[in-house]
């Protein structure tokens, strides 16, 4: 394969580094932060253009079996970059930001959207390492970004990056058990050794990898880190990280998972604890919250549990309706985020009080928080009712009635915080009548992740025939 073809294999990580270099030359330029936001748009918008070609391609660029593009990989990354362009475009005045770094700001987030656009095409051990890393290391770093340099913000940048640094070193002790068993880091040719996939030391050392990935979706017992980090850390920043770092997780844990898909006995049992336990704790601890961004942390940790029901079927419709759930969940979460965006533009946490009364401030924004938590609580006709519809499917075909039954359970209780959010909003009257108003980049971004949730609960059939196709080539049917 020629250079000029694994360039085109390379596209999006290409613009979008691109996007990152240029947001970096012009912070150390001293470019006003207007005009860095404007490129980094621009080169957002270029790489979402360039994943969306990239989408039917296949290959291995530079090194054969070190990078892996193909729909599975391609998919993901549309995802990614409509994730960061999204976010960008909440970008442009991040009043919760300390006004001497919010010109880094594009720079910290397109680079972790390289890191995970690298991480779900990685196909050797190192290379997913050094990928993993990479889309971390920018978050740790914006997450403490908050105007506010209050000790709580301080405790919650601290718990995100302890928690990080900690996931990550036992991933790193587990690549390393994998490397001594197989005696290779080439996930080809482990998924290839049956004898060694079936030891004992291979599940455990794949649990110690699966640590860092639980810890990016906030799965129980990674998930200490979630409700004061997304207290604390400006509102824009905890966006990217609730939604678009949910999709990369899903599919790292796909391509992870899929190594033990032939014989998953061992996996079946530490994942129905892990996803019982999740669900439950997320939804309990959710409904004793005031603040909105720590009902939404809590969320998800649960929605985290209900991903990990499409995981324990180990089936090709598993994987297909837990890739479908985690783009619902990305423009679901983004969508409720939006509001946490608009509605705490002063710097504050919006809170159950403060939201009281929303639709007469802002109808539009109301509307979008009525359908993100509808969509939360998989309430047709949003994408999330499909996407559990997909979920609790794949899960019971494999024969897990009594993880759907608790599944079932906890999206009930999970209804009633969510319909707490709806009543402020919708039955209370506000303290302030001062009207909200949102800019064009707010609504083009909130009314296209609106349409998205809506289309794929009404017509789902395109997004799970690309997902469906997308898993066949992990997991053969």
């Amino acid at each position: 394969m020629n250079l000029y073809q694994d360039v085109l294999l390379f596209l999006p990580e290409l613009v979008t580094l691109a996007g990152a270099l240029i947001a970096f030359l012009f912070s150390i330029a001293n470019a006003s932060a207007e005009r860095t936001w404007a490129a980094s748009v621009f080169f957002a918008l270029l790489g979402l253009g360039a994943a969306c070609v990239s989408l039917n391609q296949t290959g291995e660029p530079f090194s054969p079996g070190i990078y892996r593009v193909d729909l599975f990989s391609q998919l993901i990354k549309v995802g990614l970059a409509l994730g960061l362009l999204w976010v960008l475009a909440l970008c442009r005045k991040p009043t919760t930001i300390r006004k001497s770094t919010r010109i880094d700001v594009p720079f910290f987030l397109s680079l972790s959207t390289v890191g995970m656009m690298m991480v779900v095409s990685a196909t050797e051990l190192l290379t997913f390492y050094v990928s993993l890393e990479l889309s971390a290391y920018g978050m740790y770093i914006a997450v403490a970004l908050h105007r506010d340099d209050s000790p709580a913000g301080a405790e919650g940048a601290a718990k995100y990056v302890l928690f990080g640094a900690v996931s990550s070193a036992i991933t790193l002790y587990g690549l390393s058990l994998i490397f001594g068993l197989f005696g290779t880091t080439f996930l080809a040719d482990i998924a290839g050794n049956t004898a060694v996939l079936s030891s004992p030391l291979f599940y455990v050392a794949l649990l110690l990898v699966l640590a860092g990935l639980l810890f990016k979706l906030a799965l129980f017992p990674f998930h200490f880190w979630a409700p004061n980090a997304y207290q604390s850390a400006p509102h824009q920043l905890v966006t990217f990280i609730a939604s678009a770092s949910k999709l990369a997780a899903v599919g790292i844990l796909g391509r992870i998972l899929s190594l033990a898909s032939s014989d998953p006995k061992s996996l079946v049992e530490i994942i129905f604890v892990l996803s019982l336990l999740s669900m439950t704790i997320g939804n309990l601890a959710a409904i004793v919250q005031k603040d909105i961004k720590r009902i939404l942390a809590f969320s998800t940790v649960a929605h985290a549990g209900y991903l990990m029901v499409g995981f324990i079927a180990f089936t090709q419709t598993g994987l297909s309706a837990t890739l479908f759930y985690g783009f619902v969940y990305l423009f679901t979460a983004f969508a409720a985020f939006l509001v946490v965006c608009a509605a705490g533009e002063d710097g504050s946490n919006p809170t159950l009080e403060s939201i009281a009364g929303l639709y007469k401030r802002s109808p539009l924004l109301a509307f979008i928080l009525l359908i993100a938590m509808f969509g939360m609580a998989g309430i047709p006709p949003t994408g999330g009712f499909a996407g559990k519809w997909f979920l609790f499917s794949a899960a019971l075909e494999a024969g897990h009635f009594n993880l759907v039954l608790l599944a079932a359970i906890n999206s009930t209780i999970g209804l009633y915080y969510y319909l707490i959010v709806i009543r402020e909003a919708y039955l209370r009257q506000p303290a302030d009548d001062t009207p909200l108003v949102l800019s064009g980049p707010y609504r083009v971004a909130g009314l296209s992740a609106l349409a998205l949730l809506l289309f794929t609960g009404i017509y789902p059939g395109p997004l799970w025939d690309l997902c469906h196709r997308a898993a066949a080539l992990l997991i053969p049917g």
